[in-house]
């Protein structure tokens, strides 16, 4: 019987594995689809925005220094309204930091992981595997699989789900989410730049929706835009020269002209909030407990600081002797998580709101808002540092996890 298995060995899921492995635990990581496999969506080329957070739980794990050597640094973020006066610029040298954050492709990220976790004995990779169903008891939760076409079972003391929302998931029942449509495609991909980006990450909102910017090489960026969920396969479907002209139309030439443009990946988004995140000897992790829009890129960094949070929990637990899947411990683990995911969960269905409609009644709040952010230093430096994840609602602090 394991003490731990975790269904998902995506972002989420791969990062708890290497971060309880060493601490006399013993782990299984289900994995359905190999990593850098054609239909694998968690390690694909999208750049990803590790949070001054992350990076430290990256660096605690022991991972941080090859991925160094991948990410390009965010010194700088500037914040716009397509249309609307007001700004807000950002700077990492105003809360003492080298950087407010990174950029890593997800691939460069899952190679990582993946390095990491070949190298722990105590973790057994099944991959690739597929949870078909799990039966919680007593003692123990029994999951069922099927692992090259024949079916098997584990025991495991605790488990964690971080399959990013199955329908697996959404039939366990005890652990519960509830899921809202923003009816919008994020289209991500990259182009190259005619002009330096100097380290500067960018997120302007339009009209036509949101479009993002982060530093990746001297002269690339990756890029987010948002869609309207019915034109979507017109943005995915288009030439790249036509592509290219629609997100220039977006961004303007602060960066030059766009060429060479990646490849396009879609990403139907929602809004999913936690109900019940955690019960008897089972845990929602990453985006089977939540996701959120992606402006401000703080989805993944939420997860992380949950997974770090866990790792705290868990390892804790065991020194004491504990039960891993004592509810109480579990539940005890969701709440010191609650405000946290609450406050973020808020900050970007709020910005998604205000940015979507463009109604007249609302645009001088929000020019209001931008102004006065941009204009306040204290307010700007405890926007930052809570952006960054370096300062976070009480109980909900990245914890060491040496």
């Amino acid at each position: 019987m394991y003490d731990l298995a975790i269904i998902g060995g995506g972002m989420a899921g791969a990062s708890l594995a290497c971060g309880l492995s060493g601490r006399n635990l013993t782990i299984a990581v289900i994995e359905p689809r190999p990593p850098g496999a054609a239909q694998e969506s968690s390690y694909d080329d999208r750049g990803i925005a590790l949070s001054w957070s992350s990076r430290t739980l990256f660096d605690e794990l022991g991972l941080w220094s090859t991925l160094a050597t991948k990410a390009c640094p965010i010194e700088r973020i500037h914040v716009s309204a397509q249309g609307r006066c007001g700004g807000v610029k950002l700077d990492a040298g105003t809360v003492g930091l080298e950087a407010l954050g990174f950029v890593v492709s997800a691939r460069e990220l899952g190679h990582a992981l993946y390095a990491a976790l070949g190298e722990c004995d105590d973790v057994e990779l099944l991959c690739p595997a597929m949870a078909t169903a799990v039966a919680p008891a007593r003692d123990r939760v029994e999951v069922s699989l099927e692992r090259d076409g024949a079916p098997m079972a584990l025991r495991c003391r605790l488990l964690v789900v971080a399959d990013g929302g199955s329908a697996l998931t959404r039939a366990m029942g005890e652990l519960t989410t509830r899921t809202r449509a923003y009816q919008q495609t994020a289209i991500v991909g990259n182009v190259t730049l005619s002009r330096p980006h100097c380290n500067t990450a960018y997120e302007r909102f339009t009209p036509a929706g949101l479009i993002a910017l982060l530093p990746q090489g001297v002269d690339r960026c990756a890029t987010v835009i948002t869609v309207a969920q019915d034109r979507a396969q017109d943005y995915l479907q288009a030439s790249d020269a036509d592509y290219l002209t629609r997100l220039q139309q977006r961004f303007g030439r602060r960066l030059g002209c766009f060429s060479r443009l990646g490849a396009r990946k879609p990403y139907p988004l929602a809004l999913r909030k936690p109900i019940r995140q955690t019960g008897a000897r089972m845990a929602l992790l990453g985006n089977a407990a939540h996701t959120i829009h992606p402006n401000g890129a703080q989805g993944l960094n939420l997860s992380l600081r949950d997974v770090a949070a866990l790792i705290a929990t868990l390892d804790a637990a065991q020194r004491a002797g504990a039960d891993p899947g004592s509810a109480r411990l579990l539940a005890d683990y969701a709440r010191s998580r609650r405000a946290d995911q609450r406050q973020v969960m808020w900050f970007t269905d709020a910005l998604c709101r205000a940015f979507s409609h463009w109604n007249p009644l609302i645009t001088p709040v929000c020019n209001a808002a931008m102004f006065a952010l941009d204009a306040a230093p204290v307010l700007k430096k405890t926007f930052i540092r809570r952006a960054t994840g370096i300062a976070l609602p009480a109980g909900a602090g990245l914890p060491s996890l040496t």
